[in-house]
């Protein structure tokens, strides 16, 4: 009896023995691969760079040549060019603004040149064009890349601007006016090298001019200014 019962005893610590066996093997498998096997912890780094601008060769100042005779007159040129250098994917635009809507002001207060007259007032003429008896000073835009200047100094390749895709050379003048006007936009960063602008001046002085010119040095300043688009 006894020997049964040591027996039965024997069977039943067996049996629990087995099942405890089964749970580990259980849990091992539910637990072995996750700190034995390889696994991935992808995660990214980000860094934010912003838009920047500079002029990275300004405008120079403009001696107009050459000197023009106060009664009987002639034509004076200038230019100067500006690189704006940016790395916004939009691009950027530039206006120019002129300190006074008088034209090119007399050092002594005593006189000025007009500003020029466009035919139609704020389209600029295809050619630089002064009435009898009158003075003008006006300027065009271009632009080393092509499509940078906005409409108004594009052409028709013959006669009229602020329409066409022609960008002329010596074509398209206007005044510089005390309202900002916009003179190029451009729709991409520019290369590391930027992009140049030149702007062309003209003086153009008829024969005795309408109201008189005294001997004087004129001059007229502006601005120009570059955001990023």
């Amino acid at each position: 009896m006894k020997s049964k019962d040591a027996f039965n005893e024997s069977m039943k610590t067996l049996k629990a023995s087995t099942a405890l066996l089964s749970l580990l093997a259980i849990l091992f498998l539910v637990i072995e691969p996750a700190i034995s096997n390889a696994i991935d912890n992808q995660f990214t780094i980000t860094q934010s760079v912003t838009a920047e601008i500079s002029f990275i060769t300004p405008t120079a100042n403009v001696t107009m040549s050459p000197a023009l005779a106060g009664i009987t007159g002639g034509t004076a040129n200038g230019q100067t060019t500006v690189r704006v250098l940016t790395n916004n994917a939009l691009g950027y635009s530039m206006t120019l603004t002129a300190s006074s809507s008088a034209g090119m002001v007399g050092n002594s207060g005593a006189g000025n040149i007009a500003a020029y007259a466009p035919t139609t007032g704020i389209v600029p003429d295809y050619t630089f064009s002064v009435a009898a008896n009158r003075a003008g000073f006006g300027y065009s835009v271009e632009a080393s890349t092509t499509g940078e200047v906005t409409l108004a100094f594009r052409d028709n390749g013959s006669n009229t601007c602020n329409t066409g895709a022609t960008e002329g050379v010596d074509t398209c003048w206007i005044n510089a006016s005390t309202s900002a006007r916009s003179i190029i936009n451009r729709a991409t960063a520019t290369t590391a090298s930027g992009a140049t602008t030149t702007i062309k001046f003209r003086t153009v002085i008829n024969s005795s001019p309408i109201p008189s010119i005294p001997q004087d040095s004129y001059v007229a300043t502006t601005t120009l200014t570059a955001i990023v688009n």
